[in-house]
């Protein structure tokens, strides 16, 4: 067999696909072909757990439910992706080039270029992958020979994942179980908790969470597992819309969510989702309260500057989105929530603006460019009106 082309083989991938090709040599990268320009490499934040993959072929899908798929060949790995079944928003991709560190003047082109990658479902990059390891180790492959194993991230250790799931979902629990009306309670105390938005009493939930012993849904374990986590996350989604969150992202989100574990054929990594799923939903309901949205004008309103983060956002933006006059939009959201809308835009954007301070060590010219603000010392000023404390001081006092 004649010698492998390796950077011929992955630039013809990439342009065929559009998907980005990388090709490693004893870990570190060594070409990177793109069909469309980007400023930063979206691979970043997954690079080490795609490399470290102990099969010689397989896949991640990320917590954003992006696709990678790599192929190792001794000390070479050949990794394609992002891409993704149902394409990112514009919103979406915002944040992930702000989670990349893409700078300013490169947003705009970073969010085009990657919304040029065309969306592929998971079984098309599974051919690809079986086709290149075909090509490099002779090996006839089939779809169903693929399965997602250490490249699933774990939130928890393995052993608290057994843990949690031997406590879920063990069949053989026996007196240990709680009876029905206990498991009622159990669902309805963690769906109160998704509805309100506490993140500190749901960790609490977590940690204490008696043995439920779930009625029989399926004919084996596994499927019986996907069908409960799949009950969970409609029950969670509804949770969360009854708390405020848009009922368009709630969905699209809720379909993410059983679309991966369709994928997933291990105990710890459903359980690890599904806890992933509940945070991420009551972190959602949260920031809603956070801006104190109570009416569902307000929820409205919120989704809209929620999903216009790094716009400047402005009052008659948001009337045009919800169709009303600027005047009476206004006057009924002043009313209704007791506080001007101009004021309401900056508290929401300082609302997320404390998140970050808090859960990342994004600088503070990043975090003020990713929330639209027109200069830093904007941002400071707008944060200090709304919290009584510049940036930098807040972010001290949570550390």
């Amino acid at each position: 067999m004649a010698t492998i082309d390796y950077p011929y083989l992955c630039t013809a991938i990439s342009r065929l696909s559009s998907v980005p090709v990388r090709i490693y040599e004893h870990g570190k990268m060594v070409l990177f072909h793109s069909a469309v320009p980007l400023s930063a490499d979206p691979i970043q934040p997954h690079e080490r757990r795609i490399l470290e993959a102990e099969n010689h072929v397989g896949y991640l899908i990320t917590e954003d439910f992006d696709f990678y798929g790599v192929v190792h060949d001794k000390n070479l790995a050949i990794v394609i992706g992002p891409t993704r079944q149902i394409p990112r928003t514009s919103a979406e991709l915002r944040r992930l080039a702000f989670d990349l560190d893409v700078p300013k003047e490169g947003v705009e082109q970073f969010v085009s270029s990657m919304g040029a990658i065309i969306p592929l479902p998971l079984d098309f990059l599974l051919e690809i992958l079986c086709m290149v390891n075909h090509m490099i180790c002779g090996e006839k492959l089939q779809l169903n020979d693929l399965r997602v194993t250490d490249l699933e991230q774990t939130k928890l250790s393995r052993q608290a994942a057994e843990e949690q799931a031997r406590q879920i979902y063990d069949e053989d629990q026996g007196s240990g179980a709680v009876d029905a009306y206990s498991a009622y309670r159990v669902e309805q105390e963690m769906l109160s908790l998704v509805r309100g938005g506490d993140v500190g009493r749901l960790e609490e939930w977590i940690a204490r969470v008696p043995p439920v012993k779930p009625g029989q849904i399926a004919p084996d374990t596994l499927r019986q597992e996907k069908n409960i986590f799949t009950v969970t996350t409609t029950l969670v989604s509804r949770a969360a819309i009854q708390g405020g969150m848009d009922v368009e992202d709630a969905m699209r989100l809720s379909d993410s969510y059983i679309k991966k574990c369709e994928r997933l054929s291990s105990l710890d990594s459903i359980v690890n989702l599904q806890l992933g799923m509940v945070r991420n939903y009551t972190g959602q309901v949260a920031r809603l309260n956070d801006c104190g949205a109570r009416t569902e004008l307000a929820q409205q309103v919120t989704t809209y500057i929620r999903r216009h983060l790094s716009d400047p956002v402005r009052t008659e933006d948001v009337a045009q989105a919800l169709h009303l006059s600027r005047s009476y939009l206004s006057t009924r959201f002043k009313k209704e929530q007791g506080i001007d809308l101009t004021d309401y835009i900056q508290q929401v954007k300082v609302n997320e603006a404390k998140h970050l301070l808090r859960h990342t060590d994004r600088s503070l010219l990043t975090i003020s460019n990713y929330l639209g603000f027109s200069s830093q010392s904007h941002f400071s000023r707008v944060f200090k009106a709304v919290t009584g404390a510049v940036p930098g001081d807040y972010r001290k006092q949570k550390e």
